[in-house]
């Protein structure tokens, strides 16, 4: 017969208590109650209990609707979070709207749902176009002095960068415009107060950020030429 010291005696009991509450765990699990007020007993069994709502939507973003509410602006924000809005918002705009039922605004006909789909495409559109902006405008310096020929190569290198933004941002803005137009032939007015101010701007012109972007671009090009012959002379 194997005798056993008193050392691992000690050990085997101390294993023993670590596992009786995992045990006990276990074999409670499936006898837990969930209380119900909608029952006419107090309590009823886990196994029984159905949730009315999966809060799985409210976790793990679906529709379109969910992934525009993960675009958040910080008042301080770096190029990261301005990329991770960009990111967010190009997957809503694949992804399917939610039921009417759940929209951001209450909608009560089909032509109101369908100017609510046009303007939050618009809406999109326009922040991803914004977004672009706000990282471009971190790459381009304002303007070159002549001091700046010392650092001409770098600067350079930072404005093709930026042109490259503006350029990816015009799109977007050409989108937006054309949901613009989609939903103003819609007369009728969502509760999306905001947004249908901002299409009317649109509408009427007094918002053109093809104008204002390709007036970045254009001094970006100065700006490279004066880089390029700074870089010329330094040869």
């Amino acid at each position: 017969m194997k005798c056993y010291s008193f050392k691992q005696k000690i050990v085997f009991i101390l294993v023993l208590i670590l596992l009786i509450p995992t045990i006990s765990m276990g074999d409670d699990y499936q006898f837990q109650y969930f209380s119900d007020p909608k029952s006419r007993d107090k309590y009823v069994p886990f196994s029984d209990y159905i949730p009315r709502i999966r809060m799985h939507n409210y976790t793990h973003p679906h529709f379109l609707e969910d992934y525009y509410q993960l675009y958040g602006m910080k008042l301080y924000y770096n190029e990261n979070s301005l990329r991770r809005n960009i990111r967010m918002l190009k997957i809503a705009l694949n992804s399917k709207f939610r039921h009417p039922i759940n929209a951001l605004v209450k909608v009560e006909t089909e032509q109101e749902y369908l100017k609510y789909r046009k303007i939050m495409f618009m809406h999109i559109n326009l922040l991803i176009m914004r977004n672009y902006m706000k990282i471009a405008v971190r790459y381009d310096k304002k303007r070159i002095y002549f001091y700046d020929q010392t650092f001409a190569k770098e600067i350079s290198e930072s404005l093709k960068i930026a042109d490259q933004l503006y350029r990816e941002a015009l799109p977007y803005w050409k989108e937006a415009r054309r949901y613009a137009e989609e939903a103003s032939r819609i007369k009728i007015t969502t509760r999306l107060s905001n947004v249908e101010s901002e299409r009317f701007r649109i509408i009427n012109g007094e918002t053109d950020f093809e104008r204002i972007i390709n007036t970045h671009i254009k001094k970006l090009g100065e700006k490279q030429a004066k880089l390029q012959n700074y870089l010329a002379s330094a040869n």
